[in-house]
């Protein structure tokens, strides 16, 4: 059953994903010298803007709703350098986000994270709770590794992040998400679901499909849940692996080690496209209380 309670996504998911972030955030990082800061900042959202954007170059992200109209930001910093000095040059950086001029998209509210100063080798990495209205177009982009969590979105969302996994939440207002290396799960989600990962599982539970159901891992198993009575055209196809469905249609092999599925159900108003490199594909009727 779905709680009539609301979530809260900030200090408590900060906790729960400290570990796996520090793990991404400093892997490969031989840094000596380390320290930490918390954070809290509020950022009105003006009258002009009508989306928001949230560009970090390493961070753990996690984002649900806010009853006010602002940006409400808590968590933490972590700051990592080879010599006491480097060090001591990050922590003078301010260590949240900042707002910052699009030119391009003048309505667009930009927040930017902190930036390595010019000549200093180390790391910034952010672990954020984030609260903002759940009907303003949201883009979160990640240059460098995080995780990133979107709970109960209203408006089209769109993620980007170079290596870390993806969750989404009771999700409506459409989905389009990247992830080089990371797995990925939705629930509850309602609208277009489009999601690649090079390498990564997937897993998918969709209420209520929009037009499109896009799921793409380069190397990893994907399995995806819709309603039975969903009218679709699916394109499913595995390089090398198997496909599985729980709806009455019959995979083609290919070639040695690959399969195909193509079908349709009813009017066929949903897209249904899954790939993956190398895996397993599964395409299931959801059962009613299937939720994770």
């Amino acid at each position: 059953m779905r709680s009539a309670q609301p979530r809260v996504i900030g200090q408590s998911f900060l906790a729960r994903l400290a570990a796996a972030a520090s793990l991404v955030l400093l892997a490969g990082c031989g840094a000596a010298h380390r320290s930490t800061a918390e954070l809290s900042q509020q950022h009105p959202i003006g009258a002009a803007f009508d989306g928001i954007r949230i560009e970090v170059d390493n961070g753990t992200i996690g984002v649900d709703v806010s009853t006010t109209r602002e940006v409400a930001v808590r968590g933490g910093i972590r700051r990592a350098a080879e010599t006491a000095a480097e060090l001591a040059q990050l922590e003078s950086v301010a260590p949240g986000l900042q707002v910052v001029a699009d030119p391009l998209q003048p309505r667009i509210l930009v927040l930017r994270g902190p930036a390595l100063p010019p000549g200093v080798n180390g790391l910034l990495g952010l672990e954020l709770g984030i609260h903002l209205p759940a009907d303003l177009p949201l883009e979160i982009v990640i240059t460098g590794s995080g995780h990133v969590t979107l709970a109960r979105r209203q408006a089209r969302s769109k993620v980007r992040t170079g290596r870390g996994d993806l969750r989404f939440e009771d999700c409506g207002g459409g989905v389009q998400a990247r992830t080089g290396r990371g797995n990925v799960i939705a629930f509850g989600h309602r609208g277009d679901l489009d999601v690649h990962t090079t390498v990564g599982d997937m897993q998918a539970f969709v209420d209520e499909p929009g037009k499109l159901v896009r799921l793409v891992s380069g190397q990893g198993t994907v399995q995806l849940h819709v309603p039975p009575e969903l009218p679709f055209d699916v394109d499913a196809r595995a390089e090398i692996g198997r496909i599985g469905n729980g709806f009455g249609l019959v995979a083609q092999t290919v070639a040695r080690y690959g399969a195909a599925l193509v079908g349709k159900q009813g009017a066929a108003t949903t897209k249904v496209v899954l790939r993956t490199g190398a895996g397993h594909l599964t395409f299931s009727p959801r059962s009613a209380d299937a939720r994770r």
